[in-house]
């Protein structure tokens, strides 16, 4: 008896169990299949939206955090890279200005100091907008600015000379100008040749094949104190000919000049100390 009424019992659990899976399904396609499932998905929608939008809000922000962290990183580097740099060239410039103060200390020990003294002046019009290669600058006969006068810019390049004078503004005829000729060297051996301007901040110098050049290197325009006509960007080299040809040009854009520094005075001292 026992037995049998346990047997009832779990096929009465099992009839309950089949019922209940029954009754679910029956509920899903009720919900699916009747407008109560499209109410019930728009409430659902209603609740849910929050949540959704709150997420997807948090992964923006996320996002923007990333690369804002991402790129505060980068500056940081890029900072310090450009920190090292300019310890560099303080020190390169450093350098620079004691080894010209012991090269002026030398040449008045020789009775061979240089006077020059320069006059800033800003660069009123480039060659974009002055005739052909010349620039204008804001100092004149106010300034005593004679034709004649160089002008350099940073780096002891020199760039031209004062070809007209007005009051209150001056005239530079740029070295570069066309057909214009001078003598230069090249190198550190010093090889003397002449510079032929080729216009635009260019020049050319014809010199035989046998010379060593590199490109690089220093073209010097003659002088007591250091004076850059240029720096070698090409050189070219022909068959069967025995010449060479040196392209050079100064290493900045002439176009984009805002101050350049007029040689007021270029006395030498003969005496000796």
């Amino acid at each position: 008896m026992i037995t049998g009424f346990r047997h009832e019992r779990q096929r009465q659990t099992k009839r309950r169990k089949l019922l209940g899976i029954l009754l679910f399904f029956l509920l899903l396609l009720f919900f699916f299949r009747t407008p109560v499932a499209s109410t019930f998905s728009s409430v659902f929608g209603a609740l849910a939206r929050p949540v959704f939008l709150a997420n997807s809000f948090a992964k923006e922000q996320l996002i923007e955090w990333w690369k804002m962290l991402s790129f505060k990183g980068s500056l940081v580097a890029e900072n310090k890279h450009l920190n090292e740099i300019l310890d560099v060239v303080s020190l390169e410039a450093y350098s620079r200005e004691a080894l010209r103060a012991e090269n002026e200390q030398l040449k008045a020990a020789f009775g061979r100091a240089s006077g020059r003294s320069f006059l800033l002046a800003r660069v009123l019009a480039t060659p974009g907008r002055s005739p052909y290669d010349t620039l204008i600058l804001d100092v004149g006969w106010n300034e005593e600015i004679a034709v004649g006068m160089k002008v350099f810019v940073d780096g002891d390049f020199v760039i031209g000379e004062v070809s007209k004078v007005m009051k209150r503004s001056a005239i530079v005829t740029l070295y570069s100008s066309y057909g214009n000729e001078f003598s230069v060297t090249i190198g550190t051996s010093s090889i003397p040749a002449l510079a032929k301007g080729m216009g635009g901040g260019n020049f050319r110098v014809a010199l035989s094949k046998d010379v060593p050049v590199f490109s690089g290197d220093l073209v010097h325009i003659p002088a007591i104190a250091p004076e850059y006509a240029g720096v070698v960007a090409a050189i070219s080299r022909h068959e069967g000919s025995s010449l060479q040809d040196i392209y050079f040009k100064w290493p900045f854009n002439v176009n984009e000049l805002t101050f350049a520094y007029v040689a007021v005075a270029e006395e030498v001292s003969t005496s000796v100390q």
